[in-house]
């Protein structure tokens, strides 16, 4: 199994040489006018300046586009702010965040009953907050032209151990006797048990046989790279590789449906459609730069999920989350 770490710090003067590439495509896009005006409207909701430590975000590779996001307008409206931005997965983010090593953790599921005893047993209080939403979505190679829809009960008997289906052929008599590569999630990924869940049906079930990474752009890659693959991740993900990978829709009971923003937004997608959280610790909250960080993630998250392949809550699901997120500074 392959395990991603990745690590940037995000400062208030950003050279050049280190913009993300995520910023540099919306850049090629046409969309810096759009980002300084995200920017220019959130300096009005910025904290005054701080000269506290190094805030860490850490967890969900599928919440790492908007957790970098945010921290690159929080450095552009807060001089001297200093913020590291990495994933290791939703499993990782909750146990890094209990044992006090990270500050927030993106989560693209929720926490577990035993993942919250755990940090009960330690005596760690931490806050809950939705931020967007996403769909995962199910990619294969632009050459594979065959496969136009995909039916739930396939994704089971694709996914599902002891991973029987090995060719194109046994999903379906009509497709090709090509050999299917999958490529998707590692155990330590919200993405692999929150799909597990849904699609085959238990947490963290799942054939054995196959590509595991919790970075998604390698799961990406592999996709790319094998006319006859497929593998499956979050939106934003797919935001990142659109254009050299297909989405293939999924029949969830409303016909064939692809993971569009209105799908997520309104239902058709579900059951594969979830909502996305960052974990706060209740006592990292008295540090200033924490709580300035985590409420600036909410007054962002509504502008920038769309900018990064996400779909935003409405705007009084952002309003409950800072009265949360105020609660928790009084109780820090």
């Amino acid at each position: 199994m392959h395990m991603a770490v990745r690590l940037r710090v995000t400062m208030r003067h950003i050279p050049r040489e280190t913009v993300s590439l995520r910023a540099k495509s919306m850049i090629r896009a046409g969309s810096a006018g759009r980002v300084a005006c995200v920017v220019a409207a959130l300096a009005a909701c910025s904290a005054p300046d701080g000269g506290g430590g190094v805030v860490t975000v850490g967890g969900s590779s599928s919440l790492y586009a908007l957790s970098e996001a945010v921290a690159e307008s929080f450095a552009g409206v807060r001089p001297g702010s200093r913020v590291t931005v990495g994933f290791s997965g939703t499993a990782g983010g909750l146990r890094q965040l209990c044992d006090g090593e990270i500050d927030i953790a993106g989560a693209s599921r929720r926490i577990s009953t035993a993942e919250a005893e755990r940090c009960r047993d330690m005596g760690f209080s931490y806050l809950e907050i939705p931020v967007a939403r996403d769909g995962i979505v199910i990619v294969v190679h632009p050459a594979n032209t065959v496969v136009d829809c995909l039916t739930l009960e396939e994704l089971t008997r694709l996914w599902g151990p002891p991973g029987e289906v090995r060719t194109w052929r046994d999903l379906r008599p009509a497709l090709p006797s090509e050999t299917i590569r999958l490529f998707g999630p590692g155990p330590d990924s919200g993405t692999f048990r929150f799909f597990t869940s849904v699609v085959v049906g238990r947490p963290d079930a799942s054939r054995a046989d196959h590509y595991l990474s919790e970075d998604d752009d390698l799961i990406a890659r592999g996709v790319a790279g094998d006319r006859w693959g497929l593998g499956y991740f979050g939106s934003a993900a797919h935001a990142r590789n659109r254009e050299r990978l297909r989405t293939v829709p999924v029949d969830t009971g409303f016909g064939c449906v692809d993971p569009t923003p209105e799908a997520v937004a309104d239902g058709r997608y579900s059951p594969l459609a979830r909502d996305l959280f960052i974990y706060v610790g209740v006592a990292s909250l008295a540090r200033e730069e924490v709580y300035a960080l985590a409420e600036h993630y909410l007054f962002a998250a509504p502008m920038l999920a769309v900018e990064t392949g996400y779909v935003p809550f409405p705007a009084a699901e952002y309003v409950r989350g800072r009265a949360v997120l105020a609660s928790g500074l009084e109780a820090s």
